[in-house]
């Protein structure tokens, strides 16, 4: 069970790395299209504060209960409300993200780089998935049998290729 674990803390952190050495880590691939600035400074709310906090998730999550609770007979009011408990949340943190990625460097960086990793993990895992496992022992033999004389020839043709290009600049 934990060899399993391992493995896959093994694929975040092998899909970092790559992530970090060679696709430009936690840089956007592109310039975001336009500037944007949105400072948000809730001591100059005063009281719209208390309403932020207090008041608008009550109607939100009434608002979001309504059609669950009237369009089906099936859903009780208590079961409505928490279902619009739940979306009001959803909407409130996707709002909250998407302020903190216009408003935030380091949360692009951290969005980006996290991103870019997942692609990474996907890969490995559907890789994982798709084909096949090699035993210990097919890799042996294709090592011994295939590679060392690959590499033995790569060496003779890397000597070969070495001469004659000093030879030719001479």
């Amino acid at each position: 069970m934990t060899g399993a674990f391992a493995e896959y803390v093994n694929v975040f952190v092998v899909s970092a790395m790559v992530v970090v050495l060679f696709f430009g880590g936690w840089n956007a691939p592109f310039d975001w299209p336009w500037p944007v600035d949105l400072t948000l400074d809730p001591a100059s709310l005063g009281i719209g504060l208390l309403f932020l906090v207090a008041i608008v998730p009550l109607i939100g999550t009434v608002v979001l209960a309504l059609p669950f609770w009237l369009l089906s007979s099936r859903v009780s009011t208590l079961q409505a409300l928490a279902i619009g408990f739940v979306l009001f949340n959803l909407l409130a943190v996707a709002a909250l993200a998407g302020w903190a990625f216009v408003s935030f460097d380091w949360v692009v960086g951290l969005f980006w780089m996290m991103a870019k990793s997942y692609v990474f993990v996907f890969i490995f895992v559907q890789m994982r998935a798709t084909f096949p496992r090699v035993r210990v022992d097919q890799l042996m033999g294709f090592a011994w049998k295939w590679l060392i004389e690959l590499a033995i020839l790569n060496i003779f043709i890397t000597a070969i290729a070495v001469v004659l290009i000093d030879r030719l600049r001479a």
